[in-house]
């Protein structure tokens, strides 16, 4: 890799940690210069606009989570897991989309950038295809139906738990009993 692309990298990692720490309001400049160790200078030379700036690193946060997604679905499918195997997957995948409202708060800006909506979309096709391995491995039917409500579900439930200041156990206790329902095992 190129140092152009090492420093455009740097600058983009940055964008991404302040926007995740701090928010969207927080990304100026002067703090993406001193994040990134560069001059102001050198985030002009790279990004025309404080916007392609903004458009680039939320592409690259896109792009990186449906990567991640991909490799964990690809790993459940090459070694058929078995429903403890999944649930600890579930788990991993609340935990790391709960932590902080960082993952919320990127989504929340890709609103505002419709050039990156078809990006975004490929992304929660990708969370729906591992919500569908999932839910194979629990033996539920018609998960292509099933696997949006999955989704939707966990980040409603994960958006809740933020605003509310609710525990990770919170929402995975959620997902199972969306599980016990799917399964007809839940009283209503």
């Amino acid at each position: 890799m190129s140092q152009w692309m090492d420093t455009r990298e740097l600058i983009l990692e940055a964008v991404v940690r302040i926007i995740g720490t701090h928010g969207a309001a927080a990304v100026t400049n002067r703090r993406i210069a001193a994040e990134a160790d560069v001059s102001p200078g050198t985030l002009t030379y790279h990004f025309a606009t404080q916007r392609d700036l903004v458009r680039s690193a939320l592409a690259s946060f896109v792009a990186d989570e449906a990567l991640r997604f991909q490799e964990v679905t690809c790993q459940l499918a090459a070694r058929n897991p078995d429903l403890a195997a999944e649930q600890t997957t579930l788990d991993d995948i609340v935990s790391s989309t709960g932590d902080s409202a960082a993952w919320f708060e990127f989504i929340i800006q890709v609103a505002h950038h419709p050039e990156l909506h078809e990006a975004t979309a490929g992304f929660f096709d990708t969370y729906d295809e591992l919500a569908e391995q999932v839910l194979r491995a629990e033996g539920v039917a018609d998960v292509e139906n099933v696997a949006p409500i999955a989704v939707g579900l966990l980040i409603g439930s994960q958006l809740r738990r933020l605003a509310t200041g609710g525990s990770v156990d919170d929402v995975s206790a959620v997902m199972s009993r969306l599980t016990q329902l799917l399964h007809g095992t839940a009283g209503i």
